[in-house]
């Protein structure tokens, strides 16, 4: 269930991240573009999945400032996988394509790592939720 509302909250904030990059990405290099959405994207994460997705155990500060660092992790490796792409010839004039694929890598990264920032270190059985 954890992970579906993950699925649902990260869905939200990659769709700002998606929408700024695609407007962004055709007139700055891609991975400057990225960069940025994925920013707006971090921060609209950051609120929902707080109310609405782990069961904090850590305080705003705290799981704030490690949601940052991590979601910095994720940025980087994201925009590292989108220079990577777009180098390739066939992706070079495809830039959203390489987005896509940063972003399915990055999605089980982002996952495991917010559970470590919001201190949500307890997985529920299936049968807890009857």
């Amino acid at each position: 269930m954890k992970l579906i509302k993950f699925f649902t909250s990260s869905s939200i904030g990659t769709g700002v991240d998606f929408t700024i990059y695609t407007v962004l990405s055709t007139f700055l290099f891609p991975p400057v573009a990225n960069l940025i959405s994925a920013g707006a994207g971090m921060v609209t994460n950051y609120v929902i999945q707080r109310r609405f997705v782990f069961e904090a155990s850590r305080s705003i500060p705290v799981s704030f400032i490690l949601s940052v660092l991590f979601s910095l992790g994720g940025i980087g490796l994201g925009t590292l996988f989108i220079y990577i792409l777009i180098h390739i010839p066939v992706m070079r004039q495809q830039p959203v394509m390489a987005k896509i694929i940063s972003t399915a890598i990055i999605f089980f990264y982002n996952y495991e790592t917010k559970k470590i920032a919001f201190g949500d270190t307890k997985e529920r059985s299936v049968a807890s939720n009857y």
